[in-house]
């Protein structure tokens, strides 16, 4: 197993180890958890999508996608569950929820992502019509680019995991 792959397998566990030590506040449990489902759908179609060849790049920056829509709609998608279940839990993270700048920082990592694999797509649909000879950005830019935003996307979420008691008891006291 190489570094690339090291660092792509790396996420479940960081996410697993964040939920396990940030149990007890509800609303980074829901938020951990959501990831962590994303993240399951990630994994589960990973090695499926690189038999796509050219549209691998599409599959990515879905994946992005898909990681920043519960960060901004997570407070929506809360609601949502609450009125369809009535579970009281979905309710209080509905309540309670709040923005965390590490949150704001996972958004950033993984727009520059979805930038740089919308780079290299371009790049390989130019490169098949004959419009350019080398793909520079996919062979040269694109891998370390994503591993350096995925190593710093695990820091942003150990981050999280570290400044949630704080983050917690700074809006208990305030509300």
């Amino acid at each position: 197993m190489d570094f690339y792959s090291i660092i792509s397998y790396a996420t479940l566990p960081t996410i697993l180890i964040a939920l396990l030590l940030t149990w007890r506040f509800e609303c980074s449990r829901y938020f951990l958890s959501i990831l962590m489902i994303i993240e399951l759908i990630d994994e589960a179609f990973y090695e499926m999508s690189f038999s796509w060849t050219t549209h691998v790049y599409l599959f990515s920056m879905f994946m992005n996608v898909l990681f920043v829509l519960p960060i901004v709609l997570r407070k929506q998608i809360a609601d949502v569950i609450y009125r369809n279940t009535k579970l009281e839990y979905f309710s209080r993270v509905s309540e309670n929820h709040h923005f965390a700048l590490q949150e704001i920082g996972i958004i950033t990592l993984c727009l520059a992502s979805f930038a740089i694999n919308l780079l290299v797509y371009i790049e390989v649909w130019l490169y098949k019509f004959y419009v350019i000879d080398v793909l520079f950005i996919k062979n040269n830019v694109r891998n370390p680019v994503l591993v350096v935003l995925h190593a710093l996307m695990l820091l942003s979420l150990l981050t999280y995991v570290f400044k949630t008691p704080n983050r917690e008891k700074f809006y208990e006291e305030n509300i």
